[in-house]
C-alpha cells in the first residue's frame, strides 16, 4: 500500500470513529492526552458522560534513513465524575525493528485516569493513571503494565504540567530493559487574549532507553491545538530525540484531529 493510500485509509477510519456529536465540554481545547500532540498529559479527565475521539498520522525521520510512519487512534470516555476510561492503538511501519525501540504496532492499550484532587490556590490538580497494553499487534511480546502520576498547575498566562511514568514489560529479550521510567515537564498557553481558539504547547521528556547500557533518551517537542468547530479541534506537533540510540528520531511530525461529543 502506498503512503497516499495508507493516509487516506487512516482518515476514512477516523471519520467513521468520530461520527456523531453531542454537547462538548468547553474546556476540551486544553484537555491534553498523550500524543495529542505531545508526550505530556494534564491531570484533568474527560468530562462525565463525554466522549473524546482522536486520530493522527505520525512520520518519524530517523538517523540511518530507517524512517517509519503510520496512524494512531484513541477514544476516551468520562465513565464517572473524576474518572476517565479509554483505549488507544497505533500502527507503524518496520514493526519488528520498532518493537526493539519500544514502539508497538497494533497493540491495544487500555487506561483509567482518576483525578485525586482539584487545583486550589495552594496545590496543583493531581491525578493517577493506570494502563495495560496487550500484545495484539505485530512483533508483540507480552502484556505491559503502565502507571503514571500527573500534576497540572495554572498560572496567570499558562499551565505547567508534570508527568512521572513507570512501565513494566510482560516479556523481554536479551539485552532489553524490563522496567522503564519517564519524566515529562511541559506547558501550554494561549498566544494572545484575542486568539482564544488556539493553544501552544511544548515539553521536554527524559526516559529510559529500551536497550540496557544505551544512553538515556532526551526529547524536546513543540506543537499547537486549534479549535475549528464547537466540538472539533486539529493538532500538530514536532519533536526530536537529542540523545539515545544511534537510530534515534531526528525529527517526528504529527498531525491529527480530535472530536468531543
Amino acid at each position: 500500500m502506498s503512503n497516499r493510500r495508507a493516509a487516506a485509509a487512516a482518515w476514512i477510519a477516523a471519520a467513521l470513529l468520530l461520527a456523531g456529536s453531542r454537547r462538548a465540554d468547553a474546556q476540551f481545547l486544553s484537555d491534553l492526552e498523550p500524543e495529542r500532540p505531545l508526550a505530556m498529559e494534564d491531570a484533568r479527565p474527560v468530562s462525565f458522560h463525554a466522549f473524546s475521539g482522536s486520530a493522527d498520522w505520525t512520520y518519524s525521520v530517523r538517523k540511518g534513513d530507517l524512517n517509519d510512519y503510520g496512524p494512531g487512534f484513541s477514544l476516551a470516555y468520562g465513565a464517572a465524575r473524576n474518572l476517565e476510561a479509554g483505549a488507544a492503538i497505533r500502527w507503524v511501519t518496520r514493526p519488528e525493528r520498532n518493537a526493539d525501540r519500544g514502539i508497538a504496532s497494533g497493540d491495544i492499550a487500555l487506561h483509567a485516569l482518576y483525578r485525586l484532587a482539584d487545583e486550589t490556590a495552594s496545590r496543583p490538580e493531581l491525578a493517577v493513571r493506570v494502563g495495560l497494553q496487550f500484545p495484539t499487534g505485530l512483533a508483540s511480546k507480552g502484556t505491559d503494565l503502565q502507571l503514571a502520576a500527573l500534576a497540572t498547575r495554572s498560572f496567570d498566562g499558562f499551565r505547567l504540567h508534570g508527568n512521572v511514568r513507570y512501565a513494566r514489560l510482560g516479556a523481554t529479550v536479551v539485552g532489553e530493559r524490563q522496567e522503564r521510567y519517564e519524566g515529562v515537564l511541559g506547558f501550554d498557553f494561549l498566544p494572545s487574549r484575542r486568539l482564544t481558539d488556539t493553544v501552544l504547547l511544548a515539553d521536554v521528556s527524559v526516559r529510559s532507553n529500551t536497550v540496557l547500557q544505551e544512553k538515556t533518551i532526551l526529547e524536546i517537542e513543540a506543537g499547537a491545538r486549534r479549535k475549528i468547530g464547537p466540538q472539533t479541534l486539529v493538532f500538530l506537533g514536532a519533536g526530536s530525540e537529542l540523545t539515545g540510540r544511534t537510530d534515534r528520531t531526528r525529527l517526528k511530525l504529527r498531525i491529527g484531529i480530535t472530536h468531543v461529543y
